[in-house]
């Protein structure tokens, strides 16, 4: 499992336990860093020391129905504040990040989300989904277009994604995740189940048009999601480009939501094939940063090529996406 930077001991235990169900490092990665950010947000593990042990006692009785670790430090500090103790840190931690351990090669990797909340996903079963899900688009063998003509072709499929608890959360833009989404069919899309995890009320927008959304699939152990717009129609993608026939070397291209800035779009090129527990992943040089999860990877025919999910915080242009073949499992 990967590490929790900048914890306390106690902190790291607690998340790395909470963390250990998990079935596979990916999911386990993605779980360590939202529970990382839900600390973050609620407050450090607090120094129980101060405490006596008839104090620390009924502390520990008084938040033992808190599983989730952020939720249970708060507890603890409240209860040293009503106990008026004073409330500080736990020794031994630092300054949090959010790196992912255990990239290929031994690299640290980064999601590309903003303040996720914990991964809570309801349970979907994948045979009822196989029957239901729109088939794959078949991928175009058209001629190769130049970068302006790709960014206009594939560009109207790339909507961005916000993702909060509330409804008011989301009207108002605050506490939201952003992130982006690839239009699969006039209504359907696809995006990364750590943009939206947790955060139920969801829309999606593009140049001002904007619509609800809702969760109509989910698998968070593979990072894949599907959305589907209410009102809004959406323009899907011309193909899908399955991975056996993607070669390193060749020229690929980001559109994503990028800190913001929307239908961002970057060249780069593919610099490798990797599988992370069973998910296949398309690493590449096209530039993505915070926001780009769930935005496309495309070739020089406008098919589209994987999902934008992950970077390296170690290596310049070292960026993977999950292969787009792979949300139709």
């Amino acid at each position: 499992m990967g590490d929790v930077p900048g914890a306390s001991p106690s902190e790291k235990a607690a998340i790395q336990s909470y963390c250990s169900g998990e079935r596979n490092s990916l999911a386990q990665n993605m779980c360590l860093t939202n529970q990382q950010m839900l600390v973050m947000r609620l407050g450090r593990k607090p120094d129980l020391s101060v405490a006596s042990s008839q104090q620390r006692a009924e502390i520990s009785q008084a938040c033992s129905a808190k599983r989730v670790p952020g939720e249970r430090f708060a507890c603890e500090r409240t209860e040293l504040a009503s106990a008026g103790l004073p409330v500080r840190n736990e020794a031994g931690g630092g300054a949090m990040h959010t790196d992912l351990a255990g990239a290929p090669g031994g690299g640290a990797v980064q999601d590309l989300f903003r303040e996720p909340k914990p991964a809570a996903l309801p349970f979907f079963s994948l045979e009822k989904w196989r029957q239901e899900r729109p088939p794959m688009p078949s991928a175009r063998n058209s001629e190769v277009l130049s970068p302006e003509a790709l960014f206009a072709k594939v560009s109207t499929s790339i909507y961005v994604v916000l993702a909060s608890e509330h409804a008011i959360e989301l009207a108002a833009r605050t506490e939201h995740s952003q992130g982006s989404a690839v239009a699969i069919t006039d209504k359907i899309l696809i995006t990364n189940c750590h943009v939206v995890a947790g955060r139920p009320q969801i829309s999606i927008s593009q140049d001002g048009a904007s619509s609800r959304a809702r969760l109509i699939y989910a698998d968070p152990g593979g990072d894949r999601c599907f959305l589907q717009a209410e009102t809004l129609t959406v323009h899907p993608v011309q193909g899908v480009r399955r991975l056996d026939d993607i070669r390193i070397g060749e020229t690929v291209y980001s559109v994503g939501t990028p800190a913001g800035l929307e239908r961002s779009f970057g060249e780069g090129i593919v610099s490798g094939i990797r599988q992370w527990e069973g998910v296949r992943i398309v690493q590449n040089s096209a530039p993505t940063w915070h926001g780009s999860s769930g935005g496309g990877l495309f070739d020089a025919r406008g098919n589209l090529v994987g999902i934008t999910t992950a970077i390296s915080t170690i290596a310049a242009n070292l960026n993977f996406s999950i292969a787009a073949e792979e949300f139709w499992p």
